[in-house]
């Protein structure tokens, strides 16, 4: 599905407050998802207690995390969960941007 860049940008700077980046991630959905799923990966292999707290804050269905957790591999895992991740941060985007309309 293609994403306003208004939306985009919002679920960017969220995310960038929630891994707390130091660097601006990007405003276009396969790259957004790459870098949050380099992110990702980098948790799963020295923080998971992190990673944890990360998508217990954003709201991520524990049933499609646990889901995302069966791929072979861990760059498999990070990007299946980066999916999730970015895929809830636009919906929140999305509603957010709904009720600002009113």
């Amino acid at each position: 599905m293609a994403y306003p860049p208004a939306l985009l940008n919002s679920a960017a700077r969220q995310l960038q407050r929630v891994f707390e980046a130091d660097h601006q991630l990007a405003s276009e959905e396969n790259e957004l998802i790459h870098q949050v799923s380099r992110l990702v990966l980098y948790l799963l292999r020295h923080n998971l207690n992190q990673l944890l707290h990360i998508l217990y804050r954003i709201d991520v269905e524990e049933r499609k995390v646990k889901q995302a957790m069966l791929a072979t591999s861990e760059e498999e895992v990070a990007e299946n969960i980066a999916r999730l991740i970015v895929e809830r941060e636009l919906l929140k985007a999305q509603i957010r941007f709904r009720y600002s309309q009113n």
